[in-house]
């Protein structure tokens, strides 16, 4: 703790982080006595937390100190005004979003990840995107920056979420075939390299020189020119070197960039490079179709919280979160048909948890949005990973189709915990064949291996 609090006393610790939080809806991590994460993200009198100069840096480390604070997150998105919990939930009140790539490995491969990185800033400078990138070590990985200021104001009315999105896809579509190769050469037994887009309105960023959540490790900047002298040196605490002009930019830099990309990407998928063992890699057609009990209870719990509520992308979170809590369960004996069965399976580690009541089934969201359990956040593309790769070309039939079977039921059947489990899921359990065969869409069932598992 000790030596957390020194360092974000540190008048250029202090300078830094509020340069880049500064207009940004701020998250401050920090360490329970019992080890836990815990997340804060609103004053007591539930203003969002901002720094906008160092000195609030300061107020924030004497309000919050006694909690351990251990890392510093500032949003993708800039905002005109954050002065009551409303505004962080306004897309109108958004000004821009810095358009960024995260590219993630192990300790182990640095040289990869330097390596991925340097392609993410070619593919940007092939672009016409020069001056106006940055890039922050987050600790087990590089964060690739676009300044937003790059854009100019008019672009930016065509809705910043949307520009930001298409910006990060443009980009990685571009540069997916040397990327790929990249990845294929990663070794390493605790984590693969992996380069995805997480452009999204919860998605918050490691602040330059905050300290990383597990590692006594600096978010330093780095200088694309000097990204191949980078080393693990550059990070340390009782040392760090950082760039001190990260954030220069050219105006108008990326505005043709920008404009390809809005023309381009008319998708809403999110595009992961990489991030499994190398022999997944290898034969991508053996995952496919290896659909069993976890991915049609994901499949179903989605399609349940779309037809009740509408939002795919949270629909897609509490797909997941629902199909890891009902494995969980019956791991270890609990009866996952209860109401109110969701408890904190594994004790989730942010404490500002958001419950959401679906029916009499409760479950938690994350401060940013998604649904969480055991400590770690659900995600869309997370859900895409997980349960839809697993139908491989199959899957927006079986969702189309998995939509108009859970219609089919009373909403009270779909409120409840139990009558859903057992009305629903359980008759096509194990044979998601079923669902196809109730919208007339049976004969893509042969293409599935049914493996019962977890759920």
């Amino acid at each position: 703790m000790e030596h957390a609090l020194r360092h974000y006393l540190r008048e250029d610790v202090a300078r830094e982080i509020s340069r880049f939080c500064s207009g940004r809806w701020v998250a401050l991590e920090c360490r329970s006595s019992g080890g836990d994460r815990i997340f804060y993200r609103y004053w007591p009198d539930g203003r969002p937390l901002m720094i906008s100069e160092p000195a609030d840096l300061k107020r924030l480390i004497n309000r919050f100190g006694n909690r351990v604070p251990r890392t510093i997150y500032g949003s993708a998105n800039v905002y005109r005004r954050l002065e009551r919990k409303e505004d962080v939930s306004s897309e109108d009140n958004i000004l821009m979003s810095t358009p960024s790539w995260d590219v993630d490995g192990s300790l182990e491969e640095v040289d990869l990840i330097k390596e991925a990185a340097g392609i993410l800033v070619d593919t940007l400078r092939g672009e016409g995107v020069e001056k106006s990138i940055y890039l922050v070590w987050s600790g087990r990985g590089i964060h690739v920056h676009l300044n937003e200021k790059a854009l100019s104001g008019e672009i930016w009315k065509m809705g910043p979420l949307r520009i930001s999105f298409a910006i990060a896809e443009y980009v990685l579509t571009r540069a997916r075939d040397e990327l790929e190769r990249v990845c294929d050469r990663s070794r390493s037994s605790d984590r693969r390299i992996k380069i995805e887009n997480l452009m999204d309105v919860q998605r918050v960023f490691t602040a330059p020189l905050s300290l990383h959540r597990e590692l006594d490790l600096v978010a330093v900047t780095i200088k694309p020119d000097e990204l191949e002298n980078f080393d693990l040196d550059w990070a340390r605490m009782d040392s760090f070197r950082y760039w001190s002009d990260w954030d220069l930019f050219e105006d108008g830099e990326g505005d043709e960039l920008a404009l390809k990309a809005l023309a381009e990407i008319r998708s809403e998928s999110r595009t992961m490079i990489g991030g499994e063992g190398v022999e997944e890699r290898a034969a991508p057609a053996a995952r496919a179709g290896q659909v069993g009990r976890f991915q049609v209870m994901g499949l179903l719990q989605a399609a349940r919280y779309y037809v009740l509520r509408g939002d795919l992308d949270l629909a897609k979170s509490f797909g997941l979160n629902r199909a890891i809590f009902y494995a969980w369960a019956k791991k270890r004996g609990v009866s996952a048909r209860r109401p109110g069965g969701s408890s904190r399976a594994g004790q989730p580690a942010e404490r500002e948890e958001i419950e959401e009541k679906v029916g009499d089934e409760i479950a938690y969201r994350s401060p940013g949005g998604y649904f969480m359990i055991g400590g770690q956040i659900q995600r869309p593309v997370d859900f895409d990973r997980m349960i839809a790769a697993r139908f491989g070309s199959s899957f927006e039939k079986f969702w189309v189709a998995a939509v108009e079977y859970v219609k089919g039921f009373p909403e009270d059947v779909l409120r409840s915990q139990r009558d859903f489990y057992e009305k629903v899921y359980l008759p096509v359990r194990d044979n998601p064949g079923k669902i196809l065969e109730r919208s007339g869409r049976g004969q893509e069932a042969s293409n599935l291996d049914e493996s019962p598992d977890a759920a």
